[in-house]
C-alpha cells in the first residue's frame, strides 16, 4: 500500500518528468483513490482498459498515453467527457507519464527494445528540446536485415513493415519507440545501417532507398508496451503493491 501523493513524487523523481519538455502534462491526470494497494498498467487510456481495471479491482491505472493532451480543446465532451465520467464515478486515479517513458535510460520503452534485441548502447540519439530520446546500438549479433526483422517480429508479434534497403550486414541500429519516422534522417546522420520505430510515413519509403539504410516500422502500441511494464514491476518491488499489465490490442 502506498499514498497516491508518495507514489507521484517517486515517479516523478524516477522517470525526471518535471526536466523534460513534452506536450501532455505527466503525472496525475485524473485524481481518485488517494490509498493505492493495486495498480493496473497499459499502453493507452482507453474505456477498454478502464472496465479492466475495474474488474481487477485495481486502485490506479498507469498509462504511457494519458487522457489529457495540450493540443486538446477544453470543453469536456464527447469521448473525453464519457472517459472522465467513468474514472470519476469508480474513484480510479488515471497516471500518466509520456516522453519520460520513452527517454528513461534503463525503465524506458527505448532502453527496454535495445536490451531485448541485445543492442548495446553507443550514442545517445533523437535530439528532442534538449533531451535524447533514445539510443543508437550495436548489434551484437552479425546478420542481415532479414534475420534482425525476424528477431523484431518475435519480439513485438505482428507483422512489421520491413524496408530491406540499407547494407548487407546489420551492426547499428537506431531505436525509437512510438512515431518518430521523420528521425530516419538523423539515423542515417548518425551512421546507423537500420532504423527501428513504431510508425511508418510516406517519405520514408524513398529516403530509405535512396540512402541506403533499412528501415522497420513495428507498431506505435507494440513498441510501447515494455516501459509500463517496467515501472509497474518496479513499483512492486519497491512499495509492495500489486501490480498487473493489460494488454488492450491495436494494430496500429
Amino acid at each position: 500500500m502506498i499514498h497516491l501523493t508518495q507514489l507521484e513524487r517517486f515517479l516523478t523523481e524516477t522517470l525526471r518528468s518535471a526536466a523534460i519538455a513534452d506536450y501532455a502534462p505527466n503525472g496525475v491526470q485524473v485524481r481518485g483513490r488517494e490509498t493505492i494497494h493495486k495498480v493496473v498498467g497499459g499502453v493507452s487510456a482507453c474505456l477498454d482498459l478502464f472496465a479492466a481495471a475495474e474488474a481487477a479491482a485495481a486502485d490506479l491505472i498507469l498509462v504511457h498515453h494519458g487522457v489529457v493532451w495540450n493540443k486538446d480543446s477544453r470543453v469536456v465532451e464527447g469521448q473525453f467527457k464519457t472517459r472522465l465520467q467513468f474514472l470519476l464515478s469508480r474513484e480510479l486515479t488515471l497516471m500518466a507519464f509520456h516522453l519520460p517513458l520513452d527517454m528513461h535510460p534503463e525503465l524506458g520503452n527505448n532502453a527496454m527494445i535495445l536490451q531485448r534485441l541485445h543492442l548495446r548502447p553507443i550514442a545517445p540519439f533523437g535530439l528532442y528540446h534538449g533531451n535524447f530520446l533514445s539510443f543508437l546500438g550495436e548489434n551484437a549479433m552479425d546478420e542481415t536485415c532479414d534475420f534482425f526483422a525476424r528477431r523484431v517480429k518475435e519480439l513485438f508479434g505482428g507483422e512489421p513493415l520491413v524496408l530491406p534497403f540499407g547494407p548487407e550486414r546489420v551492426k547499428r541500429v537506431a531505436v525509437c519507440s512510438g512515431s518518430a519516422p521523420e528521425l530516419i534522417r538523423e539515423a542515417k546522420e548518425a551512421g546507423a545501417d537500420l532504423f527501428l520505430s513504431g510508425e511508418a510515413s510516406e517519405p520514408v519509403y524513398h529516403f530509405a532507398r535512396e540512402e541506403r539504410i533499412h528501415f522497420i516500422a513495428a507498431g506505435h502500441h507494440r513498441t510501447e508496451k515494455f516501459g509500463v511494464q517496467a515501472v509497474g514491476e518496479l513499483l512492486a518491488r519497491q512499495f509492495g503493491v500489486e501490480f498487473q499489465f493489460i494488454d488492450i490490442p491495436n494494430p496500429i
